[in-house]
């Protein structure tokens, strides 16, 4: 299923994507549930509950409570921390 991309993983990557403009990256992937990482110079000198807080603002603002359910998990890193938060990469 991590191939195939659900309407809400579609929703939700251009959201993310305006929010966090290139030279951002979103990576999402659907594992029974959406699970991310947002790779962005924006989350710089930023506590790791205030990544969370802001993706989960974002999320909140844009998403039903029932497409919010099926948000697993979508991590913030910066481009220096972003490697290997997703199966999918080598």
């Amino acid at each position: 299923m991590a191939g195939v991309k659900v309407p809400l993983q579609r929703k939700l990557e251009k959201v993310l994507t305006q929010r966090f403009p290139p030279p951002a990256t979103v990576q999402l992937e659907n594992h029974d549930g959406i699970i991310g990482v947002i790779t962005s110079a924006r989350f710089s000198r930023m506590e790791t509950l205030d990544r969370q807080n802001l993706i989960g603002d974002i999320i909140a603002t844009h998403l039903s409570p029932e497409e919010r359910r099926r948000v697993l998990v979508i991590v913030g890193v910066t481009p220096d921390e972003g490697t290997g938060y997703l199966a999918g990469e080598d």
